[in-house]
This record gives C-alpha cells, sequence and structure tokens, in this order.
C-alpha cells in the first residue's frame, strides 16, 4: 500500500477533518454563496492558494514532477 505522503502519478483529492472558529466558518459560508461555489471547494482553493504564497518553488516543482511522470505514462 503507498503511503498517503509519497505521490504517485494521479494524485487524488484527500478528505479531512478541520475544526475552524465559527466567524471563519460563517466568513467561508457568505463567499461561498456569494461566489456560487461549493464550501468544500472554495475551503480548498484557499488553501492551496495560500501554500503557493508561501512556498511558489516548492508547489511549482511538485507539480511539474507529477506532470513529468504523468506525460511518460502516456
Amino acid at each position: 500500500m503507498r503511503s498517503q505522503s509519497t505521490p504517485g502519478p494521479f494524485l487524488r483529492p484527500v478528505r479531512v477533518t478541520i475544526t475552524i472558529p465559527y466567524n471563519a466558518y460563517q466568513a467561508l459560508i457568505e463567499r461561498s454563496n456569494h461566489q456560487g461555489r461549493s464550501l468544500s471547494n472554495l475551503a480548498a482553493y484557499l488553501i492551496e492558494t495560500s501554500l503557493q504564497a508561501l512556498h511558489p518553488h516548492e508547489h511549482l516543482q511538485s507539480r511539474s514532477e507529477t506532470t513529468d511522470v504523468f506525460q511518460r505514462r502516456n
């Protein structure tokens, strides 16, 4: 069985459960309604863009490595 931290050729979304302050939850609900997207989709987008902003080279490198593996398999 592959470790969850070891990326394979096809990365699947992973379900997680987190606890956030009520005010943050309300802000997410309002923003997701305003944008017409699900709460889950908005939360995933905000987390991913925050990680990209903190470490842009690491994120781009891991994406390109995944793309390279995908292209080699096709």
